[in-house]
């Protein structure tokens, strides 16, 4: 049966006449049907979906006086710090524990919905900059109370988990979370020289970490050397010719859609001493890194695992 757009319907793939007389008219009859059999599913459709929807209302909000948080490290510190119970929002990038993403969801990182967070009636909301300036701005007009997360170092880090319990009534769980942290970060095992490291955070520009950045310090703590750490600036964009120069050991990779096949585009590159060796490391999860949360002893210990299979390899 063909559609009558294009050519005559057939009923029971009878031909019809190909007279104009009677193509015309079946045509517009059949057209006709269609739509009114159309217009009644689409009514018996809507009928069903309003049946099936009566009594049943929505999902509530969860109850107002809560906290909510824009920033995953703050959402993995509080749940660290046992006073999830508290937390009523948070963003889509909160996906950490896995419990956190069943929290009510007030938009993503970068663009959180201060109308959501509203709803929420929140006694506080955590939350960083420069990315959520905006939405900041906004909240603090509304009246509501805003705690900025923006650790820079190891030691501002535990400072901020130290406030962050002590706003949510859990100061003696912030004090064993940071002495926790503490412990295992004493613990790591360091290679037996120091290597240096380039960590690529995006590659159109390239952008890696400079001496501000708290991943600095996670790359000297596991024993190893940013190339980039005599330049100040939190997240500097250089260039090929500056990382081909500073010929580092081991390079990793931290950046979505990429891995360490793709390096053979880049001219000059095979030349470095991480190329050479095969210590690209496309490998370490991103998350434990970026995020300046109770994870950082993860990252620690991870990247000192790496620098110290590099440093074999390249002794070998």
């Amino acid at each position: 049966m063909k559609r009558a757009d294009s050519s005559p319907l057939t009923a029971h793939g009878l031909v019809p006449r190909t007279d104009s007389a009677f193509c015309i008219p079946l045509r517009r009859s059949l057209q006709s049907a269609i739509c009114i059999l159309h217009s009644a599913i689409i009514l018996g459709l809507f009928a069903i979906c309003s049946l099936l929807t009566i009594g049943c209302p929505r999902s509530p909000l969860p109850r107002p006086g809560g906290i909510v948080s824009l920033v995953p490290s703050v959402t993995e510190i509080i749940y660290a710090l046992g006073q999830e119970s508290q937390l009523t929002g948070n963003t889509t990038y909160c996906d950490y524990p896995e419990d956190a993403k069943r929290i009510y969801k007030v938009g993503d990182f970068s663009n959180p919905n201060v109308e959501r967070i509203m709803r929420l009636k929140p006694k506080l909301v955590f939350a960083t900059l420069p990315e959520q300036q905006t939405a900041v701005a906004k909240l603090e007009q509304m009246g509501v109370r805003v705690f900025i997360s923006r650790p820079s170092d190891f030691d501002s880090l535990f400072r901020e988990i130290r406030a962050i319990g002590a706003s949510l009534g859990a100061a003696s769980q912030a004090d064993s979370l940071v002495r926790a942290v503490q412990t295992r970060l004493a613990q790591v095992t360091e290679p037996e020289h120091r290597l240096k490291v380039y960590l690529e955070i995006a590659e159109q520009p390239l952008m890696t970490v400079g001496a501000s950045s708290l991943i600095n310090e996670i790359i000297e703590r596991a024993g190893g050397e940013n190339v980039f750490g005599d330049v100040a600036k939190e997240y500097p964009v250089v260039s090929q010719e500056q990382v081909i120069t500073r010929n580092p050991d081991v390079i990793f990779l931290l950046h979505p859609m990429w891995d360490r096949s793709q390096f053979s585009r880049r001219l000059g590159w095979r030349e470095i001493n991480a190329v050479k060796f095969g210590q690209v490391r496309d490998d370490v999860n991103p998350d434990i890194v970026f995020r300046s949360g109770p994870r950082v002893a993860d990252a620690v210990e991870t990247i000192a695992q790496c620098l110290r299979h590099a440093v074999s390899v390249h002794d070998t």
